[in-house]
């Protein structure tokens, strides 16, 4: 079992305002899992304790926490959100992505994060192994529901915070190095 010691983030209120004590940071798991030849992503559900996109499907992320590094965070939210450990899949499959350079990092201070940095990974899996299943390590107040969706059920999906459109992105840059991505429509 994966165990994290990050230091959580908070929300206080000021003057009826919600403010999170935290780095200000997120990160993005872009994952693909290649399985069978065919590519599947793996959502969840985002749950009613959480401030926005309640009821929506999305990729793993979350916050930066206080004292772990930005490819920790991105381990950490994978396994909270999902219950898929990156550092076993890696040790036993292909992973084509890095967990230490995010491929991408904006800055639109519109939400309760400034900074948000996307870790597109892609996941190989062997001949024989069959989809990891999803136990999500967090209350059904953050995620309600996981799931494998296909590619193509995915990027048809209106998911949290667009994410339909970075996975686009992302079919459309780094993982078209990889591997040969159908044409996106």
């Amino acid at each position: 079992m994966t165990k994290f010691t990050s230091t959580p983030n908070r929300c206080v209120i000021v003057d009826g305002k919600e403010l999170w004590i935290s780095r200000s940071i997120t990160v993005l798991a872009i994952l693909v899992v290649i399985y069978d030849g065919n590519a599947y992503v793996p959502l969840n559900k985002r749950g009613p304790d959480l401030p926005s996109e309640v009821g929506k499907w999305c990729l793993a992320g979350g916050y930066l926490d206080y004292d772990e590094t930005i490819g920790g965070a991105v381990m950490r939210e994978v396994w909270e959100e999902l219950g898929l450990n990156l550092q076993e899949l890696q040790a036993n499959h292909r992973l084509e992505g890095s967990l230490d350079q995010p491929s991408l990092v904006f800055s639109e201070p519109r939400r309760s994060q400034n900074v948000t940095m996307h870790y597109p990974l892609m996941l190989f899996l062997n001949d024989g192994a069959d989809l990891p299943s999803l136990e999500p390590q967090v209350s059904q107040g953050e995620v309600t529901e996981v799931g494998w969706f296909t590619l193509d059920a995915a990027l048809e999906m209106e998911l949290a915070f667009n994410h339909q459109d970075i996975l686009r992105r992302c079919l459309s840059n780094e993982f078209a190095k990889i591997w040969p991505t159908p044409s996106l429509s």
